[in-house]
Formats: C-alpha cells, sequence, structure tokens
C-alpha cells in the first residue's frame, strides 16, 4: 500500500518576503577585523588597474595600505565599496592608501561597475587570480591592513564597517606609528 501524506500548511508568503528582504537587503556587517598574529610579510602585489596604470604594494612603503579583493559578483563586496570611499575621503591625505584587487573577472565588467560606484581609489585586475592566491583569499570580501614595514597587521574577513570610528581607529593608530617613525619617535 502506497500511502503518500499530503501536508497542508498555510504558507504566510508575506512573512517569507519580510524574512528574505531582511538577508538581502541587510546593512553591511558581519565581518570583523582581527590583527593578524604573528604579524607576517605581505606577499608581492604587482597588478595592473583598469587604466593599464602598474601598481606595486612595495612602491608604497611610506604609506598604510588596505587591499581589499572583491568581485562584481559579490553583493556584500559592492555594498561595502560606499563605505571603502568614505574612508579613502577621510584618510589619504594622512596616509591610508586603498587598493580595491578584482579578482578573475575582465576589465570592460570591473571598469564599468567601479565607475558605477564612483570608486576614487585604484582598481587593480587579478585576472588569473594569481594575487589572490598568494595572499590566501578564499572568501569575498576579503581585506588586509598592511603597514609601512610591508608587515599585514589587520584582516578582514567579509564586508565590515570601514568609516565606523572603531575600525577608523585602528587605521589612525596604524597611522600615527607610521609619522612617529618618519619623526623618528619611537611609538
Amino acid at each position: 500500500m502506497n500511502v503518500q501524506k499530503k501536508y497542508n500548511h498555510p504558507v504566510n508568503f508575506n512573512l517569507i518576503l519580510v524574512l528574505l528582504t531582511a538577508i538581502v537587503c541587510k546593512p553591511v556587517s558581519g565581518g570583523w577585523l582581527e590583527a593578524v598574529v604573528p604579524v607576517r610579510a605581505a606577499p608581492s602585489l604587482e597588478l595592473t588597474d583598469t587604466e593599464g596604470g602598474v601598481h606595486l604594494l612595495s612602491a608604497l612603503d611610506d604609506r598604510v595600505v588596505l587591499v581589499s579583493f572583491w568581485t562584481t559578483w559579490c553583493p556584500p563586496c559592492i555594498e561595502e565599496m560606499p563605505l571603502l570611499v568614505r574612508l579613502h575621503n577621510d584618510l589619504s591625505q594622512s596616509g591610508l592608501t586603498i587598493l580595491a584587487v578584482n579578482v578573475q573577472e575582465n576589465k570592460r565588467k570591473v571598469k564599468q561597475i567601479a565607475s558605477r560606484l564612483k570608486l576614487n581609489f585604484p582598481v587593480l585586475l587579478d585576472p588569473k587570480r594569481v594575487a589572490g592566491n598568494a595572499w590566501g583569499v578564499s572568501l569575498f570580501p576579503t581585506s588586509f591592513l598592511v603597514d609601512t614595514h610591508g608587515l599585514i597587521r589587520y584582516k578582514a574577513i567579509g564586508p565590515i564597517q570601514w568609516d565606523s570610528e572603531e575600525t577608523k581607529s585602528v587605521i589612525k593608530a596604524m597611522l600615527n606609528q607610521r609619522k612617529a617613525a618618519s619623526s623618528g619617535v619611537l611609538p
């Protein structure tokens, strides 16, 4: 005897819609900024930007560098970009450089999205994932804060509030160490 049970549970589609909207449209968060222990040297980074210019991490040894690995198909990456723009606007004059490294996508698409998002910092291309692999990136977005000695001090996995006071205080502390080192005063 083949007995089939039928479940007639009323489904509240409005509730499902509200829950899905909350999941998809929630503000950028969920990631975290953590100190890298032990501190390690950043892998080399030499990539071309969307305009054809070459960028070397080693050429930025007088700056604190935020290297953010992202893709255009990653909603948290796209949501995080305006926060990086605000962070750049607030701290680039103080010695922070942001490098947005797009992984495995074509130049035309990346350039179009970067333009739409009004990115005001270099957008680098890693079409074969060489840099992404060297830096150990497995999730997007993943970001690294590199000090003036080329050492990775912090790592962020997932989207974070880059323009929050808490995050900016970490970056400002790194920038203050940079200033103290350049003036010959030990922090």
